[in-house]
């Protein structure tokens, strides 16, 4: 006999009922490890590090602060300058895919510093049983919306994680078929599609339409809270966790929390002052490597908006002079060097 849940809903405009074997088999594995949580903290560092934070206006707090909010990144406050050039270490981590790849001699360190600060492990059991149910539907809804990806996931696997921003997650491309991600304690159904989402067609924005890492995102916002999607996470999540990121990152003014996140770099030994960008003999650098492969009109643009923020730096200038890095980054992120790399920044 077969036993099926059947789920009413409403999608554009029309009634159907949506029907799920409810013996069908999960493809979703949960995984929490001293292991797992110490690369969790590496890559939210390589983020620090290199200035993806910084410069799309997230605020990295103490992970003792609790709130479900895109625009917040909650990190452990460790000895982290007792591992040698931590700072510049974790610069140079290849964020490709999950699992990192990472320096042993660094992953190990690192994992020293986890285990003995003792960090709780996060609660997860609840949302793993929801989420055990509400995967079918979930799953159909987002291939009923792109049909062309359909049965494209062939895993998920999801690391419960007590810090970072609220999820991370690998691309899905023509050659990787599974999703990796970490999901922040306390967060619902709502935030898992919206990273499978992401993950589903981040390498389409990108490489077909010229997107941008905040327009990959503002695509995602959208299909989880206003499209046909919307009805089946919300049958899923009533915990009202879920914050849209680009309208986190964007609509808030926290001058509080903003000062809070400035004290923090400092107590990290991050200097708040040390610029991503440079010029060297005119050439323009990121963290001190060259930029390559860049045309002479690329060159002479990106050159400018250096050289504006170096200036604005010294008025310090906060908001015009995070614009300027804003758009150098940005630059980057549309030219086909960086495209693989850019994909990456996943939060």
């Amino acid at each position: 006999m077969h036993f099926v849940r059947i789920i009413l809903t409403q999608l554009d405009g029309n009634r159907r009922f949506l029907v799920y074997n409810s013996l069908m088999k999960s493809i979703t594995t949960w995984d929490y490890s001293l292991d797992s949580e110490t690369r969790r903290l590496l890559h939210t560092a390589h983020l620090i590090a290199i200035g993806f934070y910084r410069v799309n206006q997230f605020l990295v707090l103490p992970y003792s602060y609790k709130a479900h909010d895109a625009s917040i990144v909650t990190f452990p406050d460790l000895p982290y300058l007792t591992i040698h050039n931590f700072w510049k270490e974790v610069q140079h981590i290849t964020v490709g895919q999950f699992p990192l790849h990472i320096k042993e001699s660094l992953l190990q360190s690192t994992k020293t510093l986890v285990e003995n600060a003792h960090i709780q492990k996060p609660q997860s059991d609840t949302i793993q049983k929801i989420w055990q149910r509400a995967e079918p539907a979930i799953l159909d809804g987002i291939y009923s919306l792109v049909p062309n990806k359909k049965g494209t996931i062939q895993k998920i696997i999801i690391h419960p994680t007590s810090f970072g921003s609220t999820c991370s997650f690998n691309i899905i491309t023509h050659n990787i078929n599974y999703i990796e991600l970490y999901l922040q304690e306390g967060l619902g159904v709502a935030t898992i599609t919206e990273a499978l989402i992401s993950s589903l067609t981040r390498e389409d924005v990108f490489e077909k339409l010229g997107g941008l890492w905040q327009e990959s995102e503002l695509l995602a916002d959208w299909l989880v809270t206003q499209s046909s999607l919307a009805q089946i996470v919300k049958h899923y999540d009533n915990t009202n966790t879920f914050s849209p990121t680009i309208k986190g990152i964007r609509n808030k003014e926290q001058p509080q929390l903003t000062l809070d996140s400035e004290q923090f770099y400092k107590k990290l030994g991050i200097p708040t002052g040390t610029p991503p960008f440079s010029l060297t003999s005119d050439t323009p650098t990121l963290y001190a490597h060259p930029i390559q492969n860049l045309t002479d009109t690329e060159t002479r643009i990106l050159n400018l908006f250096i050289q504006k923020a170096l200036v604005l730096s010294k008025r310090s200038s906060y908001a015009c002079k995070h614009v300027c890095y804003f758009y150098c980054y940005h630059m980057l992120f549309r030219h086909p060097q960086f495209l693989i790399y850019c994909s990456n920044f996943n939060r």
